[in-house]
């Protein structure tokens, strides 16, 4: 399955020439308004989701930490909606100007506005579908490795993924997306490894994995019940609160062992079939 990148060019500028011209139409002062709810939408959003954490896995039946996470893409969204509403009320539009210099002014700012808003649009979701294409990928080989049909969605993903690498799409998006690209192959070789339990096992015996693990203050961390109950629970959003692993975590000599931790050294010994050896 192939997408042609000609047709992500060709919808990306019209996406961007329509947010140029409702730019026009709000307003430098609207539109604005928007850019700045847009970049703030993110961390009201998380900062809701992580002080009513508790409330949201009782009250919402998904996973732990799912729920948090809709709970905290409702906050964001709703902020996001409550201010522009608001400056919808407040400020007028470019049309409502009585001065043709003003509402010059106003449309040209808010066509600035309106291509900073389209282009951080578009700059969040190319990392996102990279990001869910590596994720996809990973799915997509381990589900062949298993002997079962990879799912078309993943195939989809995968397919959207390696247009936007490839040619001469991929290399603008190399040069625009905040991601590092081996971030995106790390990622799907996680995903390989969580769904083979041979891979996982052949990665916790890794030495340099080992190596990791007995440091003194990991491995208690590691047998903490206020540490490993959350993790088993996969409630990650409670891990962030914990004082102890933020002790820890801040710990320079912890610092000092993940950074000199081979994280993809380490997951491709998992994923070798058959293994071999590690070196010394």
């Amino acid at each position: 399955m192939e997408i042609n990148s000609s047709w992500l060019w060709i919808a990306a500028g019209f996406y961007l020439l329509f947010e140029i011209w409702r730019g026009w139409r709000r307003g430098i002062v609207r539109h604005g308004v928007s850019v700045f709810a847009l970049l703030t939408a993110g961390g009201i959003g998380w900062i809701f989701a992580w002080m009513t954490g508790g409330i949201a896995d009782r009250l919402i039946p998904l996973p732990v930490p799912a729920g948090r996470v809709v709970i905290g893409l409702a906050a964001g969204l709703a902020f996001y909606i409550a201010v522009v509403t608001l400056s919808s009320l407040l400020f007028k539009k470019t049309s409502q100007q009585s001065s043709g210099l003003v509402r010059l002014i106003y449309g040209a700012g808010g066509a600035v506005f309106g291509l900073i808003f389209g282009l951080t649009i578009l700059w969040g979701g190319v990392s996102i579908m990279r990001a869910l294409g590596a994720v996809a990928q990973g799915e997509e080989v381990a589900a062949v490795q298993s002997g079962a049909p990879a799912a078309p969605v993943d195939q989809k993903l995968v397919a959207l993924k390696d247009s936007l690498e490839q040619g001469a799409t991929g290399r603008v998006v190399e040069k625009v997306d905040i991601v590092p690209t081996n971030i995106y192959g790390l990622i799907t070789k996680l995903v390989q490894v969580s769904r083979s339990p041979d891979a996982a096992l052949r990665f916790f015996e890794y030495p340099a994995t080992q190596q990791l693990l007995m440091q003194p203050k990991i491995a208690a961390l590691l047998v903490d019940e206020t540490v490993a109950g959350p993790v088993s629970e996969g409630d990650y959003f409670s891990l962030l609160t914990n004082p102890k692993l933020s002790q820890v975590v801040s710990d320079p000599e912890v610092q000092q062992s993940f950074t000199s931790f081979e994280l993809e050294k380490a997951l491709d010994y998992a994923l070798q079939s058959p293994p071999i050896s590690p070196a010394p």
